[in-house]
C-alpha cells in the first residue's frame, strides 16, 4: 500500500452544548434504557439518547485533496483516566448511528470521537451522483483517518487511546495502524471487512466480473463512477428482509435516521469501489502483522456480509499474545445494532477488552512473531 504523508488537517466546531455532564447523569440516563423488545426502547432513543446527543460536538476537518470530512466528540468535562476511544464506522454509515455507542463509553468514563469516512455520512462526497458509495483509491480512506487523529492530538494529549471498528471501518483502521505510527492501545474489530460474501457467485467469478466491470466502465465512461451489476440508490428494506440485524428496535431507529436525515442516504458501490476494496482487503494479511497492540475481532456469527475466512487468517497472523477471535453466536453483520440477547454479551466483552489494555504497552518491534497461519495449516495436515 503506497502511503503519503498525513495532511495536518484543519478543523472547526459546529456545535456543541456547553454545559458539562456528570458520570452520574450518564449513568443515570444508561440505567434508564429498556430492552430493545420493549416498545419503550424508541420512546428512550427518541428523549434520552437525544438528550445525550445534544453534548456531542460535530467538527469538520479539510484534508490535502481539499475534501471535507466531518467528525464528532464528546469529551469528558472532567478528567478520565479511561482517555479516548476513536470509532471507525462501516460502508454506508455515518456517525449518527453510534449515538448509543457513544453514551456507553461515555458512562464508563470514556471520551469519543468518531468519523464520517470520505463519500458517506455527512461527509464530502467523491463522485457525481451524492448516492454512490464510491472511492478511487482506497488508500484514501487510510489518508483521512491519519488527517482525524491528527486532529484529535490535542484533545487526546498523552491520554490512553483505544480504537472501535465495524466492517470497512476495521479495515481502514487496520491498514492505519499498519502503517502510520499511531496512539492505539488497543483495538475492537467488529465484523470486519477481510473478505465479502459473493453469492450467488464463486468468489472467482465474483471478481472476474468486477474486473471486466472496471474495464469496460473505463473504456465507456472514462474516471466517471458508475455503479456495479446490480447496484441502485438508497431504498428501503423492511425488518423482515433484512441481513443486518435481529432488532427491530434499533433496525427503525437507523432506518428512521436516513429518513429525517436523506443528505446521509447512499447507494451501492462502484466498480471503482468494490475494485480498491479488494485490493484493500488483500493486504490485511500482511498488516495483521505490522499491528503490534491486542486486538479482539468479533466475528458475527450469521453474518451475510462479509466472510469469516479471512477473518481466521488475520487472527492467525496476528503479533500481540493477547489478540483473540471472539465469535458472536446468532448475530447479523452489525453486532452493534444487534439485539440485546446477541449483542449484550458481545459488547461486555469489548468493554472489558478495551479496560484490561487501558496501559497495554505495544509489542517490542524486536520480537519475533512465530507464523501461527503456519503452524495452524501443519496442525490440519
Amino acid at each position: 500500500m503506497s502511503v503519503a504523508q498525513s495532511h495536518n488537517p484543519k478543523s472547526d466546531s459546529l456545535d456543541s452544548s456547553e454545559q458539562p455532564l456528570s458520570q452520574a447523569q450518564l449513568q443515570e440516563w444508561l440505567a434508564a434504557r429498556p430492552s430493545d423488545t420493549e416498545p419503550a426502547w424508541a420512546h428512550w432513543s427518541a428523549t434520552i439518547l437525544s438528550q445525550f446527543w445534544q453534548h456531542v460536538s460535530q467538527h469538520t476537518l479539510e484534508t490535502a485533496d481539499d475534501v471535507e470530512v466531518r467528525y464528532v466528540l464528546f469529551k469528558q468535562s472532567q478528567p478520565s483516566d479511561k482517555g479516548w476511544v476513536v470509532l471507525s464506522p462501516g460502508r454506508i454509515e455515518s456517525y449518527l448511528k453510534y449515538q448509543e455507542i457513544m453514551l456507553e463509553l461515555a458512562a464508563q468514563g470514556y471520551s469519543v470521537a468518531a468519523i464520517d469516512h470520505r463519500g458517506q455520512g455527512f461527509s464530502e462526497r467523491t463522485s457525481h451522483h451524492p448516492q454512490h458509495g464510491h472511492i478511487a483509491h482506497f488508500d484514501e480512506f487510510v489518508r483521512d483517518f491519519a488527517d482525524f487523529m491528527l486532529a484529535l492530538k490535542p484533545h487526546i494529549g498523552a491520554a490512553p487511546c483505544q480504537l472501535m471498528a465495524h466492517s470497512m471501518g476495521s479495515a481502514i483502521g487496520c491498514l492505519y495502524m499498519a502503517h502510520y505510527p499511531h496512539p492505539f492501545k488497543s483495538a475492537v474489530l467488529s465484523a470486519p471487512m477481510m473478505g465479502v460474501q459473493t453469492k450467488p457467485w464463486p468468489e472467482a467469478i465474483a471478481r472476474g466480473l468486477i474486473r471486466i466491470g472496471h474495464w469496460l466502465n473505463q473504456q465507456f465512461a472514462g474516471d466517471k463512477p458508475r455503479y456495479f451489476i446490480g447496484m441502485r440508490d438508497y431504498a428501503e428494506v423492511s425488518f423482515d428482509d433484512n441481513n443486518l440485524t435481529h432488532s427491530p428496535q434499533r433496525y427503525q431507529w437507523f432506518k428512521a435516521m436516513y429518513q429525517h436525515h436523506p443528505e446521509i442516504q447512499l447507494g451501492g458501490p462502484t466498480v471503482q469501489w468494490l475494485k480498491q476494496a479488494l485490493q484493500a482487503m488483500a493486504e490485511l494479511p500482511e498488516a495483521s502483522q505490522r499491528i503490534r497492540i491486542p486486538v479482539l475481532l468479533l466475528q458475527a456469527g450469521e453474518d451475510m456480509i462479509v466472510s469469516p475466512q479471512p477473518q481466521q487468517v488475520f487472527m492467525q497472523l496476528q503479533a500481540h499474545p493477547h489478540s483473540r477471535l471472539q465469535r458472536v453466536p446468532g448475530s447479523y453483520h452489525e453486532v452493534f445494532m444487534e439485539t440485546d440477547a446477541i449483542r449484550g454479551p458481545a459488547m461486555a466483552q469489548a468493554y472489558e477488552f478495551l479496560a484490561q489494555h487501558i496501559d497495554s504497552p505495544p509489542l517490542d518491534p524486536s520480537i519475533q512473531v512465530p507464523n501461527r497461519r503456519r503452524r495452524s495449516a501443519r496442525k490440519e495436515r
